[in-house]
């Protein structure tokens, strides 16, 4: 296992929508584990592909160390299939924005289709917190960050403190 390096903003690799896995096999399998390990190495809850520089349509999660039930989750190809119309406006951070966090509106509650390490089809519902990891990081690989999930408040902020060089990743 490797762990490897998050890229940060503003990297290119970070707005391009990524490409679909068509091979599962060894070498997916191999990067995911990389994902896993790297994700762990930085304190993260959530990894998109592009976020350790590779165009592949691939997102983990494991929230465990907050919601004790839940477990590893690698999704190949997710694809959010429904929202629900109840949002929630909790703070989020992301490993691509190290230091900053600032509140972003998401739906409590989704349903998102996948393909496993495997490339089994699955569905999956999920609430809470889970919900609003999986729209972090599909975002993700859908060339969206969080920062354009904010208010054009927040986002002009974010924007003039990185431009003031008050962020730096």
């Amino acid at each position: 296992m490797s762990v490897l390096k998050i890229v940060k903003y503003p990297n290119p690799i970070l707005k391009k929508k990524l490409k679909l896995v068509v091979n599962f096999g060894l070498q997916l399998k191999s990067t995911i584990r990389d994902m896993f390990e790297s994700m762990y190495t930085y304190n993260g809850i959530g990894l998109a592909a592009n976020q350790v520089g590779i165009d592949l349509a691939v997102v983990i999660v494991d929230i465990s160390k907050v919601e004790k039930q839940t477990i590893p989750l690698a999704l190949i190809n997710p694809v959010i299939t429904m929202y629900s119309d109840e949002k929630e406006l909790k703070e989020e951070g992301c490993l691509s924005f190290p230091g900053y966090y600032d509140r972003v509106n998401r739906s409590k509650y989704l349903e998102v289709s996948y393909y496993d390490i495997n490339g089994k089809p699955h569905k999956l519902q999920a609430e809470g917190l889970l919900a609003r990891v999986l729209q972090h990081e599909i975002d993700h690989i859908n060339g969206i960050n969080f920062i354009q999930r904010m208010t054009l408040k927040k986002q002009a902020k974010f924007y003039i403190l990185y431009k003031l060089g008050k962020c730096k990743f």
